[in-house]
């Protein structure tokens, strides 16, 4: 049975659409902010004051960025954000408004401290890991590697923090790419285009590494749901067609706007198609955590220390882009958060996974 939907309470409100919060050990939220046609004077990265109110994070001109201007050293266009085990928060910059070409150095990953503000570590990549076309879209860490997704041309990005190696894996292979059979739809099963007819064109997008950094899980918001062996990844003698023999489908899902995991390897699933979350346990079990009418394009999920789902409501879907051009956004753009309960039906739900 799902949890009742009075548990899900407002943990923040934007004023642009949000479609990512991150958590800190000590309990400070932020929320990231991507600049969609319409909002490009919007901060990108903010964080929540005790008195809800948002502060433009980290200050010194991150998110100052104006059309025209340089990227290399302020956000563009954030995809993500993440905080794991070591509670410095991580930032994905697309570094281009949607459907423009980032100048370059403008797309990169962006690690702060959450305390000060100071920037410890920009990460940019190589043309021949991230080629032209190449977009990142969201990432996760887990022991010395960090992984992210490309949803441009499909694939995934490795980068090893102890010896600075990049891989480029599955590299536009037909596995991490959008198929002519799963469609991108929101509320009640919608096909999303603009005004042309024209469908989103999202490649590989969410993805999972489990708390034994066994499995790597990713999909296409279309879905379905796939893995494969993270040690596969990481073997260097294996080509990319290689590697797309040994992917796996997990599931056939409806369209998700974002996935977490917790340490019962249990993936959580944005069901945009019916407002909902739900969970999938690793046997296959599927059970209903929450439907709430305010989950419009229900986005990036992730769990705190203290087993909170935070839940962006992004109204991606209302956007004039995946509405037939019309713009039907209306802030405040929310997002919610319940406490996991123990157990959901017959899944024994765990905590966050921090990598």
């Amino acid at each position: 049975m799902a949890t009742d939907s009075r548990c899900l309470t407002v943990a923040a409100r934007a004023p642009t659409l949000c479609s990512a919060a991150a958590v800190t050990p000590e309990g400070v939220l932020f929320l990231g902010l991507p600049r969609f046609p319409g909002m490009e004077s919007s901060m990108s990265v903010a964080q929540v004051l005790s008195d809800g109110t948002l502060r433009p994070f980290p200050g010194k001109g991150w998110n100052d960025w104006k059309p025209g201007d340089d990227g290399t050293h302020a956000f563009v266009m954030v995809n993500a954000i993440h905080i794991f085990r070591d509670g410095t928060l991580w930032v994905v910059d697309q570094g281009a408004p949607p459907g423009q070409t980032p100048q370059p150095g403008a797309q990169k990953l962006v690690q702060i401290d959450p305390r000060t503000g100071a920037i410890r570590n920009i990460l940019r990549f190589p043309p021949r890991i991230m080629p032209p076309g190449a977009q990142f879209n969201d990432l996760r860490i887990h022991g010395n590697f960090l992984f992210v997704t490309d949803s441009g041309l499909g694939g995934v990005i490795i980068y090893d923090f102890m010896t600075g190696g990049m891989l480029r894996r599955l590299s536009g292979q037909a596995v991490m790419r959008n198929d002519a059979t799963h469609v991108h739809r929101g509320l009640g099963g919608r096909i999303l285009r603009d005004d042309t007819g024209r469908r989103p064109q999202v490649q590989s997008d969410m993805l999972e590494v489990d708390a034994a950094g066994k499995w790597f899980w990713f999909s296409v918001p279309a879905g379905p749901l796939k893995r494969i062996a993270v040690n596969a990844l990481l073997d260097t003698r294996r080509s990319d067609a290689s590697l797309a023999r040994d992917v796996r489908v997990v599931k056939d899902i409806p369209t998700i706007g974002g996935t977490c995991i917790d340490t019962h390897d249990n993936i959580y699933l944005s069901d945009a198609e019916h407002g909902r979350i739900t969970v999938l346990a690793p046997d296959g079990h599927e059970e209903i955590l929450v439907t709430d009418p305010r989950l419009i394009s229900p986005d990036a999920l992730f769990i705190d220390r203290n087993r909170t789902l935070y839940v962006p409501c992004s109204q991606i879907e209302r956007l004039a882009m995946f509405n037939e051009g019309h713009d039907a956004t209306e802030a405040p753009f929310l997002v919610l958060k319940m406490h996991l309960p123990p157990q959901l039906g017959r899944i024994p739900l765990g905590g966050a996974v921090e990598g």
